[in-house]
C-alpha cells in the first residue's frame, strides 16, 4: 500500500526529539555564557510561556503540528531567548549598580524595552511578505512565517511583563557563586574579553582608516562572496530521503501482458534483497474497458513503489540504493526502459520530473527523430541518472481497411465488424461474479492469449453476417506499421517529452549541462525545443521571493525610522545585512547544500535577526552621546558592554537551530538549507558588525557634521 502514513508520524515523532535537543542545548549554552544558575533559569522559565501564547495562536489560526510549523517552532527556540536574555542582562546590570531588585527590574525594562520591541518588529516584518507573496512560495512558507511571527510577539510580550515581575525575586545583588558558576565564569571571560578588547582596539585602528576598510576589504569580500554564489548551485527545493522508491518500467514493445509479468518477478526478487526492504506494490498495465486519466498504463508497462526502512536505520542513501537497482535491472532481457526515482523527486506533483525537456512541432515522426538526437546529447549530462522519453514510433498495429461494397453485400456496417474484432482480443463484458465481502469480478470472454498475438488468427476471424460466416480477410485487407507508443499534447499541439531523473545534483547545473549539450542540435522551421520540469516553477518561486526580499527590507527600513526618529541610523543598522550574506553563502558552500526555496527563506528572516545586534549598539552609542559621552569613546563603552549579550543572543539562535541544520528529523532535508543559511549568515555578521556598524555610524555622524558645519556657514 502506497501511503506516507509511515513517513508523517515519524517525521513528527523526530520534531518533537529535535524540538527537545534544541531547548537543552541552547538552555545549555546560556548556562555556560551566563555562568549564573539564576540568570540562566529564569531565562528557560521564559520557554514554556512563550510556547503556551504560540501554541494558544496556531489553534486559533488552525494550524496543526507538521514539519513546517514544527520547523518555526524549533527555530523560534533561540530566537525567543533573544528577547529574554537581553531584559534579563540589563536588569542584572543596574542590580548590580547597587539599586534595589525592583527598582533595577523597572529601570533596566524601561530602558531597553525599545530596542527590544525594535528587534521583534524588524524580524516580524520581514515575515510578513512571505505570508501574502502567492504561488507556491505561500501555500509553503506561510504557515512557518505566521506560527514564528507568532512565537516573536509572544517572545516579546513574555519578556516585558513575566520577566521583570519575577527577576527581583531571582536576581539578587550580592550572590556567592558556586565552584561550577565560578568555573564558567572564568571560562566565558576569557573567551569574550579577548574578543571585546580585540574589537575595541580594531575600532580605534579602523576609525581613522574608514574608507580601507569600507571599500577594499568589506565590499571586496562581498564581491568575492557574490561571485561564488553560482558554484552552489540552485534548486527549487533539496532533494529528500524519504525511504520510498518508486520504480516506472516499459517491456519491449508489443509485450504480452505474461511476458510483461515474467519481468516483474525477476525485478521484484532483485528488489526483495535491498537492505532494509519493508514492503512493496507492484500495477503493471491497465484493466480493458477501465478510462483513467493520466494514470493508464499499456501491457508493457507497470508501477512499482518500494518502502525500505528511513534513512536512521541504514547505511546507503535511497541515491545509492536506486544506482544498484538500476544497475541490477539493466541485466534483464527484456526491459525497453526502467527509472528508479524516490518519491518526493519533484516537489510539486504536477512537475513530472527534475528535467523535462519538450520539443513540439506538427509531424510525429520528425518529433521521434529530433528527440533521438536530442537523447544522445542528453548522456552526455552528468548528474542525470536516467533519461527516458514519452513515446517512440516502435509500436506495432494492424490496419485494417474494409471493403465497403463487400459488407453492404454481406448486410453488415464497419461498426458490426470492428464490434467482433474488439471482443475477440479485449472481450466484452458478458457479466459481474459476485464475491461476497468484495467488488465482483468482471467476465469478458475474448481469444486465448497466443491466438491474440498471431495476425493468421485475425486474418480468419469469422464474422457473423445474414448471410452467414465470412472471414476477415474476405472483407477486409490489412497493413502492419509501427506507429507512437503513445499520444501527448501541450496546447493542443504534439508534443514529445524527455525526462531525466538526478540523486542530488543542482537543478541549475544540470540545466546548464542540458542547455549546452542541445545548443547547436538543428531545429526545422515549425518546432521547438524547451525546457519545462522544475526549473520552471523555480524561476518562478524565486522571482516571488525576490520581491519579498525587496518589500521585507522596505518595511524593515521603515519600521525602525520611528523607533530612532531618523531617516538615517536605520540604514546604518542594515549594513550588516549584506555581511550576512557573506556568511550565508559560504556556509552553503562549505555544507554542500545548495540555494533554494527554503535558503531564500532563510536569507529573508536573517536580514531580520542580524539587525537586532546593530539596535543594541546604535541604541547604546546613541543613549550614551545623549548623556554627553564623546563619540568614540560611547562607542567604545557600546562594544565592551554589548559584546556579551550579542555572543549570547547570536549562540543562542545559533545553537536552536543546530537540530534542523543537522537534519534530525526525516523531512528536514527540506528545510535544513534554512538554518544552514541564517547559521552561516549569524557567526559572520555577528563578528563583522562589531567593527563595520560603529564604522559607518561615524562615517554618517561625519557627513552629517560637515552638513551642518556647510548649512551653518551658508
Amino acid at each position: 500500500m502506497d501511503t506516507q502514513e509511515n513517513i508523517i508520524h515519524t517525521s513528527v515523532s523526530n520534531m518533537i526529539d529535535s524540538l527537545r535537543d534544541a531547548i537543552i542545548l541552547t538552555v545549555s549554552v546560556m548556562f555556560v555564557l551566563l555562568a549564573n544558575i539564576r540568570i540562566t533559569f529564569l531565562a528557560a522559565i521564559s520557554i514554556p510561556f512563550t510556547y503556551f501564547l504560540t501554541f494558544l495562536g496556531m489553534k486559533l489560526f488552525g494550524f496543526e503540528l507538521n514539519i513546517v510549523t514544527l520547523t518555526a517552532v524549533i527555530l523560534a527556540v533561540g530566537l525567543l531567548l533573544d528577547d529574554t536574555i537581553v531584559v534579563i542582562e540589563n536588569i542584572d546590570r543596574h542590580i548590580h549598580l547597587g539599586k534595589l531588585p525592583y527598582n533595577a527590574a523597572v529601570d533596566g525594562t524601561k530602558e531597553i524595552w525599545l530596542a527590544d520591541f525594535a528587534g521583534t518588529a524588524t524580524t516580524v516584518a520581514v515575515l510578513i511578505p512571505i505570508m501574502f507573496i502567492g504561488g507556491y512560495v505561500q501555500r509553503v512558507l506561510r504557515q512557518f512565517t505566521v506560527v514564528l511571527s507568532i512565537a516573536l510577539i509572544s517572545s516579546y510580550i513574555i519578556s516585558i511583563t513575566v520577566i521583570p515581575l519575577l527577576a527581583p525575586k531571582v536576581l539578587k545583588a550580592k550572590e556567592d557563586h558556586n565552584l561550577l558558576e565560578r568555573f564558567l565564569l572564568r571560562v566565558s571571560n576569557l573567551l569574550l574579553e579577548p574578543l571585546r578588547d580585540f574589537f575595541v582596539y580594531l575600532f580605534r585602528f579602523a576609525v581613522n582608516k574608514k574608507f580601507l576598510f569600507i571599500g577594499p576589504l568589506g565590499i571586496g569580500l562581498l564581491l568575492i562572496s557574490v561571485r561564488h554564489m553560482p558554484l552552489v548551485g540552485k534548486d527549487l527545493m533539496p532533494p529528500m530521503d524519504t525511504g520510498i522508491i518508486k520504480i516506472s518500467f516499459e517491456t519491449e514493445p508489443n509485450s504480452s501482458i505474461s511476458r510483461t509479468e515474467a519481468i516483474t518477478n525477476r525485478m521484484e526478487k532483485i528488489i526483495r534483497n535491498v537492505p532494509g526492504f519493508r514492503r512493496m506494490a507492484t500495477m503493471v498495465g491497465s484493466e480493458p474497458g477501465v478510462i483513467s486519466f493520466g494514470a493508464e498504463r499499456t501491457p508493457q508497462q507497470g508501477l512499482m513503489t518500494v518502502h525500505i526502512a528511513d534513512r536512521f536505520h541504514r547505511k546507503k542513501t535511497i541515491w545509492q540504493i536506486e544506482d544498484e537497482l538500476r544497475d541490477k535491472f539493466s541485466h534483464i532481457p527484456g526491459i525497453r526502459y526502467v527509472h528508479v526515482y524516490d518519491f518526493g523527486a519533484t516537489p510539486l506533483s504536477s512537475i513530472t520530473a527534475p528535467i523535462d525537456v519538450m520539443i513540439a512541432g506538427p509531424d510525429p515522426k520528425v518529433l521521434n527523430s529530433l528527440a533521438d538526437k536530442a537523447i544522445k546529447r542528453l548522456y552526455r549530462v552528468k548528474g542525470i541518472k536516467s533519461i527516458s522519453r514519452a513515446w517512440d514510433m516502435s509500436k506495432r498495429e494492424v490496419h485494417i481497411r474494409l471493403d465497403l461494397e463487400k459488407i453492404v453485400r454481406y448486410g453488415i456496417t464497419p461498426k458490426q465488424v470492428a464490434s467482433y474484432i474488439m471482443g475477440a482480443f479485449s472481450g466484452e463484458k458478458v457479466s459481474i461474479l459476485r464475491v461476497p465481502g468484495e467488488d465482483g469480478y468482471t467476465i469478458r470472454p475474448r481469444f486465448k492469449g497466443f491466438q491474440r498475438d498471431d495476425l493468421d488468427d485475425l486474418l480468419t476471424l469469422n464474422i457473423r453476417t445474414p448471410k452467414g460466416e465470412v472471414p476477415l480477410n474476405e472483407i477486409a485487407s490489412f497493413r502492419v506499421v509501427k506507429t507512437r507508443t503513445s499520444f501527448t499534447r501541450q496546447y493542443l499541439t504534439p508534443v514529445i517529452d524527455i525526462i531525466g531523473y538526478r540523486a542530488t545534483t543542482a537543478i541549475t547545473h544540470l540545466q546548464a549541462q542540458v542547455n549546452k549539450v542541445l545548443k547547436g542540435l538543428p531545429i526545422p522551421s515549425g518546432y521547438r525545443i524547451y525546457q519545462e520540469g522544475e526549473v520552471k516553477h523555480m524561476k518562478e518561486s524565486f522571482s516571488r521571493l525576490k520581491m519579498s526580499l525587496i518589500f521585507a527590507l522596505i518595511l524593515l527600513y521603515f519600521s525602525m525610522v520611528p523607533i530612532f526618529r531618523s531617516f538615517v541610523h536605520p540604514l546604518t543598522i542594515m549594513v550588516a545585512i549584506p555581511f550576512a550574506m557573506i556568511g550565508a553563502i559560504w556556509a552553503l558552500l562549505i555544507v554542500g547544500r545548495h540555494f533554494c526555496m527554503p535558503a531564500s527563506m532563510g536569507m529573508v528572516l536573517l536580514s531580520g535577526i542580524v539587525v537586532n545586534n546593530s539596535i543594541l549598539l546604535i541604541d547604546f552609542i546613541k543613549s550614551a552621546m545623549a548623556q554627553g559621552k564623546e563619540r568614540n569613546k560611547a562607542i567604545e563603552d557600546a562594544i565592551r558592554i554589548r559584546v556579551r549579550p550579542i555572543a549570547m543572543t547570536a549562540l543562542g539562535t545559533i545553537t536552536g537551530m543546530l537540530p534542523i541544520a543537522a537534519e534530525r528529523a526525516l523531512g528536514l532535508e527540506r528545510l535544513s538549507p534554512l538554518a544552514v543559511v541564517a547559521i552561516g549568515g549569524l557567526i559572520v555578521s555577528t563578528l563583522l558588525t562589531l567593527l563595520y556598524v560603529p564604522i559607518f555610524f561615524c562615517l554618517v555622524e561625519d557627513i552629517r557634521a560637515r552638513i551642518r558645519k556647510y548649512k551653518q556657514h551658508v
